[in-house]
């Protein structure tokens, strides 16, 4: 069983473990108070920025940090789903550890996603959906490009991406929520080159929501 199956059934048993959590004694205690009237906002938007740990498959580059900054646009079509979408700028960076190779290569990418969002408690929501990946440059600390004694890669060297994300998000205080998210991208690799296009690692994040998530809008 390779890393992304396992991490597949991790997202979803925790999905599964959270939403039925509360149990029969916790559900009775709701429905004796009542309808829930609390209101939520259909639109809101936030601001986030993570630290990125993700490399290419494989066993010869390990991952160093990078980061990630951008914003994101949120529709709720109930109080317990919803969709997003957005905007991040991506930057991805490792080391090769070969023997005639111990280069780092430093990439940038602006993502867009495209993701489903399900809230089962107030604090809590979990995210999965499609992602694009779109390359702004690809470097290496070595010289890279001799005919143009340059560190930047040729354009057919890596190359824009799909990928899917899984995120888990908690609301830590007001509008400032923390998340984990696992992603993957990929596209197809000249085959005799070490870099490769398929990529996968984790982002740990800070969000900061523009609006106040439980008001409606007036």
């Amino acid at each position: 069983m390779n890393l992304k199956t396992v991490l597949w059934l991790v997202v979803f048993s925790l999905i599964f473990d959270l939403t039925f959590a509360q149990g029969d004694e916790n559900l009775l205690l709701q429905y004796r108070k009542g309808p829930d009237i609390t209101g939520y906002r259909k639109w809101n938007f936030d601001l986030h920025l993570q630290g990125v740990y993700i490399g290419p498959n494989g066993d010869f580059t390990n991952p160093k940090i990078g980061y990630a900054f951008g914003s994101n646009v949120q529709y709720k079509y109930s109080k317990s789903i919803g969709v997003s979408t957005g905007v991040k700028l991506l930057s991805v960076s490792y080391q090769y550890k070969l023997n005639d190779n111990k280069t780092h290569d430093h990439l940038s990418y602006l993502s867009f996603p495209l993701s489903i969002r399900v809230f089962p408690t107030k604090r809590t929501h979990f995210e999965t959906g499609l992602l694009y990946h779109h390359l702004i440059k690809a470097k290496n600390s070595a010289i890279v490009d001799l005919r143009q004694k340059s560190n930047f890669y040729p354009d057919n060297i890596f190359k824009n991406a799909f990928g899917w994300l899984f995120a888990v998000h908690y609301s830590v205080w007001k509008k400032f929520q923390l998340s984990v998210e696992y992603r993957f991208f990929k596209k197809s690799t000249i085959t005799n080159n070490i870099q490769k296009n398929n990529f996968n690692g984790f982002l740990l994040g800070i969000n900061f929501l523009i609006l106040n998530p439980n008001k409606k809008a007036q």
